[in-house]
């Protein structure tokens, strides 16, 4: 009866830090989302010239931002940047949609919004809800062309793991971000789209 007491109390002791250990990681890895400012923007329509013309404003924009982001720490740093610079976002889209003959208007605003898990290059972010620079074209009715704004993965040459670390993302979010092809982080990124939902 004491070995029997003593294995129990054993087993409940190694669950509780086990349980503890999973629930701070992933806390640690629900942080992915507070670090991180997307870009969305959807074309007018489907059709070969609003779409075209989307691909435009996207390289119009990332130009615009790439010099101002570059020195942004923190996601809430590029966000107020991204906010005090709203008016020339939409302004420079609109210039490109005029050069392109369009008739149509670009209207710019930072808002919070659902995105589904999406690759960029080596980087796989999993589908919750995101702080993000939405750009709408028109009636927005189109195709969306999906990046992020900071950390800044889709301009530039540097190696994608390296800016997540200068931007303080820990190892673990790293791999989580880097190496979702394995099996462990398929599932993790469910269990962060799973406590998404929840909070």
């Amino acid at each position: 009866m004491k070995k029997f007491l003593i294995l129990l109390l054993s087993l409940t002791i190694a669950a509780f830090v086990t349980l503890s250990f999973a629930r701070f990681t992933m806390e640690e890895e629900l942080d992915i989302y507070d670090k991180t400012l997307r870009l969305h923007i959807p074309a007018n329509s489907d059709s070969d010239i609003d779409q075209n013309v989307k691909l435009k404003v996207r390289d119009e924009i990332l130009k615009l931002l790439e010099k101002p982001l570059a020195s942004c720490t923190t996601r809430d740093e590029a966000a107020e940047i991204v906010q005090n610079m709203t008016k020339e976002i939409e302004v420079t889209a609109n210039n490109v949609l005029k050069e392109n003959g369009l008739e149509y208007s670009a209207t710019a605003k930072l808002t919070t919004e659902y995105y589904p898990e999406k690759t960029y290059g080596d980087i796989t972010l999993p589908a919750g809800t995101y702080r993000s620079l939405k750009i709408e074209l028109g009636k927005a009715d189109g195709h969306n062309w999906w990046c992020m704004l900071f950390p800044q993965v889709c301009v530039g040459t540097a190696i994608p793991s390296e800016k997540l670390a200068e931007v303080g993302f820990t190892a673990n979010q790293i791999r989580v971000l880097t190496e979702h092809e394995d099996y462990e982080y398929v599932v993790k990124f469910k269990l962060l789209e799973i406590l998404d939902s929840l909070f």
